[in-house]
């Protein structure tokens, strides 16, 4: 299509022309629009997943917390083995003992935060969800604390053959296996913030807490003994 028009101003006239080319189709663009794309997938496949597959964690099974602790339990074995076997010189020994002093002031500090908030969900001064939230967050330096506590330990020239050493290393096999139970715990009372927990839960978690309590102030004050003695 051609469209001539022509303006006239004087002493001067002005021709202009629109040329319009015919097109095979009408196209509309809109700007701003999404394109969205089906996932590619590999027939037979299931690639990609709808959702990512979540690795299982402790608090899935207790199967997963009975392997654990068959494993926690291997590894205080082979630490105690390394202790009875490994020459330490007196800087070693120094080393060690800065690197015990700071893991347990890591691991028993979390522990007694986690029972702080506990404490302060049952005075009222603050929510379940707030204090589970928290306490999950410690998780991580408390089993690095005590990590550090075994892993240094083997450099101490522990006495096994004493009576008072083999109580401490009981009871850092039972604050273990503690700890791994009460990942199960934690997981339960998350589903439960926005409810008053059940009486076996409650019982459940000032039990857990009690052993917790128990087994640091015992390895501490035995380690305190042998250190003098």
């Amino acid at each position: 299509m051609r469209d001539v028009r022509t303006s006239e101003t004087p002493g001067q006239t002005t021709i202009n022309a629109v040329v319009v080319l015919p097109r095979s189709r009408t196209e509309t663009i809109i700007w701003g629009s999404q394109r969205t794309m089906a996932p590619r997938t590999r027939p037979g496949r299931g690639w990609p997943a709808a959702e990512p597959e979540r690795p299982l964690t402790l608090h899935d099974s207790w199967w997963i917390v009975s392997a654990a602790g068959l494993l926690t339990t291997s590894i205080l074995a082979a630490a105690l083995w390394i202790s009875a076997h490994v020459r330490v010189d007196p800087a070693l020994h120094t080393a060690g003992l800065f690197l015990h002093l700071a893991a347990l002031v890591l691991g028993f500090g979390g522990v007694l935060m986690a029972d702080y908030l506990m404490a302060l969900w049952l005075a009222g001064r603050s929510t379940l969800a707030d204090a589970v939230t928290a306490m999950s967050r410690l998780h991580a330096p408390i089993w690095v604390g005590l990590t550090g506590l075994v892993v240094s330990g083997c450099f101490l020239e522990p006495n096994l053959g004493s009576g008072l050493t083999r109580t401490k290393m009981v009871l850092i096999l039972l604050l273990t296996l503690n700890g791994l139970q009460a990942t199960v715990l934690s997981k339960l009372l998350s589903q439960q913030v926005s409810v008053t927990p059940s009486t076996r839960l409650l019982w459940w978690g000032a039990a857990s807490g009690t052993i917790s309590q128990l087994c640091w102030w015992g390895a501490i004050v035995i380690g305190f003994w042998n250190a003098q003695h």
